[in-house]
């Protein structure tokens, strides 16, 4: 139940991008994971199969749901890790606390087709894992497709015209054994992303660009 509930939050964010596709509307430019980062998160180890409990505070109800959602289904995904229900009995603990989201500029760069292509790909690779887990054969296919159309939102936020670039900050900690982070090892880390939009267009890609810079300071 509990994975259906987060697959259902991730589906939700996929919907939301593909809603840009006709428009051009949602914008984000892929870069390298450490763009935009005032630091990186600490780096811990993760072997496959060893559990992870996620938590985000600071943000509105539904953006900490979300973001948490996403989180988990990178390390789900990529790292191979298994969400935890009980924090206390966690092999590893993300812990994100959003502290501010604002507009910081414009700019106006063209979306690459070559950039589409890879984050449209990721993106069905990531929906076709967690349709897998929750529904069987017939939730590969339905994953693929939402994973699809996350990719495609995410890459046509770099399209073209004058865009306005948003920024997430927050504090990322990890800890072990179900042990929290101390809050002086909360490290602050900054996301940016372009929108065509306001907060709410900009949020599903610095979602995405802060879920991959913790999915990199987890290594197995």
């Amino acid at each position: 139940m509990l994975r259906a509930r987060r697959f259902l939050r991730v589906f939700g964010i996929c919907l939301l991008c593909a809603a840009c596709v006709p428009n051009g509307g949602c914008t984000s430019r892929q870069m390298p994971p450490d763009h935009g980062t005032a630091a990186r998160p600490p780096v811990i180890q993760a072997s496959r199969g060893q559990s992870v409990h996620v938590s985000v505070r600071g943000g509105e109800p539904a953006l900490n749901e979300d973001l948490a959602s996403m989180i988990t289904a990178y390390l789900q995904s990529e790292r191979e890790l298994v969400p935890a229900e009980d924090a206390r009995r966690a092999d590893v603990l993300v812990r994100v606390r959003i502290e501010d989201v604002q507009p910081t500029g414009r700019r106006d760069i063209p979306v690459r087709g070559g950039q589409m292509l890879g984050t449209t790909a990721a993106g069905a690779t990531l929906g076709a894992l967690l349709g897998g887990a929750v529904g069987g054969y017939s939730g590969v296919g339905w994953g693929a497709g939402g994973g699809a159309l996350l990719g495609v939102g995410v890459a046509l936020l770099d399209s073209p015209g004058q865009n306005m670039v948003w920024s997430m900050k927050a504090r990322v900690g990890m800890g072990r054994s179900g042990r929290e982070p101390a809050e002086a090892d909360m490290v602050p880390v900054t996301v940016s992303a372009g929108a065509a939009g306001g907060r709410q267009e900009a949020l599903p890609a610095l979602e995405d660009r802060l879920s991959r810079v913790i999915l990199e300071a987890v290594q197995p």
